[in-house]
């Protein structure tokens, strides 16, 4: 009998068990700081508390709001967060947040490509490079073919840049080569 009056009290105090449902209101600092303070520099909006304890368990926010993907692509990250890094996979309701929270502040505006001009490559070094960087670190250098052969052997080699295939490689090079070298307009 006492068990159940501690059950039904722990129920009425604290408003039941397991996490909260998808309309509870996360947008509300507990700690008294600012809502702007608790989630960094995330945007308000649906899914934001989703993504902010979800991601910052692991990584700076930073890490992913540089980032800019696609809903597709962004679905695949998580995958390989939870398969590859042991993340504890979101409950399908969380995730179904996420990704629009994601892939609407941080999703890929094809209009746009952050600058990178048009041309042959373009998309490869728009996912490879801001999988680290700020695409804005790319943007401002203008190197010659050879200092960004340099500069992609360099990343593989000492920064941990996944080697690209040898063609992905030689287009990477390409692109860069060609509309981000010391002759081209900025």
């Amino acid at each position: 009998m006492r068990f159940a009056v501690v059950v039904v009290l722990t129920i009425a105090v604290f408003g039941g068990w397991g996490p909260p449902s998808p309309a509870a209101d996360l947008s509300t600092p507990a700690t008294g700081a600012s809502v702007e303070e608790d989630f960094e520099d995330l945007p308000p909006g649906p899914g934001r508390a989703a993504v902010y304890f979800t991601c910052t368990a692991c990584h700076s926010s930073k890490q992913f709001t540089q980032q800019r993907m696609d809903r597709e692509d962004w679905d695949q990250a998580i995958s390989r967060m939870v398969h590859d890094n042991k993340m504890a996979a979101p409950r399908p309701w969380a995730r179904t947040l996420m990704l629009a929270y994601l892939s609407s502040h941080f999703g890929v505006d094809v209009e746009d490509w952050a600058g990178l001009p048009p041309g042959p490559g373009r998309e490869e070094v728009f996912y490879l490079c801001q999988a680290c960087h700020s695409l804005k670190t790319v943007l401002q250098q203008r190197l010659s073919r050879e200092v960004w052969d340099e500069t992609l052997v360099w990343m593989v080699e000492e920064q941990g840049m996944p080697e690209p295939e040898p063609a992905d490689y030689a287009r990477l090079l390409d692109y860069l080569g060609t509309y981000l070298s010391p002759e081209t307009p900025r």
